[in-house]
């Protein structure tokens, strides 16, 4: 809590004229657990903005949501409706405050390493510079899946001269190369301790993802690393499938949950920013879950992407549709209005590309709301207190039947369809004709079962440039097939002027 001040101040790495100075002297180092607490605190403070711009970036685009205007609500100067089209340029405001949280992160991970590498010596320094590695390889990973080519700063004390941009292959041989290196280093635990920290867990499951996604990163096809990773996760034991899928994204989980292997911790009151409720939910269910302001009433799901869930799936029951109800059973009324939520109702107002909405107030009702993070009735304003899931078995497993079917020679077709069906089988328990067989588990449905399992985990726009899928019409969205450089976001405009070394990707 002393450095949470100095600290919590990030400055972009791509930036480098604002003088910090550690509150640490040569006679203060840290040497406690709890001082290592105090000075690595901001690096876990950051991570805390996943859930906002990033989600943004890596959801708005991606078929899984559409954030339509709804008779004037949700303009916003356009912004979702770029998102949707693909329409962005390197000034929009998602792209930009992205880009500015995940770079002032690694730079809060190269002032906190600069202050623990002078600490002495002890077996408490190694695991928690580890630590501090391993986020900022987090970190890189997804300033490199959204943005490609960056600049990569490995210390905080870099002189004057502004970072150039690398090229996204050795930034790729970077993240791998770090994980790999730290591995050894970090936590086996599974506890409070280590709840919401890295351990050995982590930097396995960050690994096979960032495998898996080789090929696009850099024309590398590692797909026996992406089972080893994957395999040394599962052979832990420290995880289990949830018996109940939402279970583990109520507003009460935690590190008591058996299945999430990473978790960013949310508090309505102490650690916010976890706003997602207010998104999606319609402003009358204040009345269904009891909560203390009106939702915003804006993203949903698109006809088609809510029609992979099939009613016998337990997935299913994360998607508010038809008749809705306050919280004694009643069915719920707004101004007058019957709400029934309709998944299918999106009519483009006439002259308009992008407003559903209208004198009637049915725009309002068009599209299936997602409360798979179930609406938290202890919210604070409006911040919940459900910790969110990065990374949790199930993209594990699924994971290992993807590397295996794409090529892998260290695991048969066998293997794949087990690790495949212990997802499969939890969404339909009664349902055995569900399962996957050696004849029915393709890329094709892995791609499917992904979508239907990750809703809002911020995978669906990655897995869809995996699969070649990201350029497919959505819903008002025609196809464009001739824009691939869309598959990455733009050098933010400030970004370049700030700093003439950096190179804009191209096509932008």
């Amino acid at each position: 809590m002393l450095l949470a001040g100095v600290l919590g101040l990030g400055v972009s790495c791509t930036k480098f004229d604002v003088d910090v100075h550690s509150a640490y002297t040569e006679e203060t180092f840290p040497k406690t657990p709890d001082q290592f607490v105090a000075v690595t605190g901001p690096v876990y403070t950051a991570a805390r903005g996943y859930f906002d711009n990033y989600f943004s970036l890596q959801t708005a685009g991606a078929d899984e949501v559409i954030v339509p205007t709804r008779g004037g609500d949700w303009f916003d100067g356009g912004k979702w409706r770029d998102m949707h089209y693909h329409s962005w340029s390197p000034s929009h405001e998602v792209v930009r405050d992205t880009w500015d949280w995940g770079f002032n992160a690694i730079g809060t991970c190269n002032r906190v390493l600069s202050v623990l590498e002078k600490a002495e010596d002890s077996a408490q320094k190694n695991q928690t510079v580890a630590e501090i590695k391993t986020m900022r390889a987090w970190y890189y990973f997804m300033m490199m899946d959204t943005y490609g080519n960056i600049p990569l700063v490995k210390t905080f004390d870099t002189g004057t001269e502004l970072p150039k941009t690398t090229p996204r292959a050795e930034v790729y041989s970077f993240i791998t190369s770090e994980l790999e290196e730290n591995l050894a280093l970090l936590s086996e635990d599974k506890t409070e301790a280590t709840y919401g920290r890295p351990t050995k867990w982590f930097a396995h499951a960050l690994l096979a993802k960032v495998y898996l996604n080789g090929q696009v990163y850099a024309q590398a096809m590692d797909w026996n690393k992406v089972v080893d990773h994957a395999n040394m996760v599962i052979a832990s034991g420290k995880y289990a499938l949830e018996n109940d899928f939402l279970a583990q994204f109520m507003p009460d989980n935690g590190a008591s949950s058996p299945e999430p292997i990473f978790s960013i911790p949310y508090d309505a009151a102490r650690a916010t920013g976890n706003t997602l409720f207010n998104r999606v939910l319609h402003y009358a269910h204040r009345q269904t879950f009891e909560l203390s302001v009106n939702p915003w009433n804006g993203w949903s799901a698109p006809p088609a992407y809510f029609d992979l869930f099939e009613d016998s799936d337990n997935r299913k029951q994360q998607w508010l549709h038809g008749q809705q109800y306050n919280s004694t059973g009643q069915p719920l009324i707004y101004n007058g209005m019957n709400i029934v939520i309709n998944p299918y109702s999106y009519n483009l107002l006439p002259g308009s590309d992008f407003d559903i909405g209208g004198a009637d107030d049915g725009g309002r009702l068009a599209g299936a709301r997602c409360i798979k993070y179930y609406p938290d009735k202890n919210q604070i304003s409006n911040n919940a207190g459900n910790d969110v899931v990065v990374f949790r078995l199930a993209d594990v497993l699924l994971m290992k039947a993807e590397a295996i079917l794409r090529g892998a020679t260290n695991g048969s077709l066998t293997e794949a369809v087990t690790a495949a069906n212990q997802v499969r089988q939890r969404a339909f328990p009664v349902n055995p004709e569900k399962h996957f067989t050696a004849g029915s588990l393709t890329l094709d449905a892995i791609y499917k079962e992904r979508g239907l399992e990750f809703t809002f985990e911020l995978t669906r726009r990655t897995d869809m440039i995996r699969f070649g899928k990201w350029e497919d019409a959505l819903l008002f969205k025609p196809a464009n097939a001739g824009e691939s450089h869309k598959r990455l976001f733009p050098v933010p405009a400030r970004a370049m002027t700030n700093n003439g070394n950096l190179t804009q990707n191209p096509g932008y």
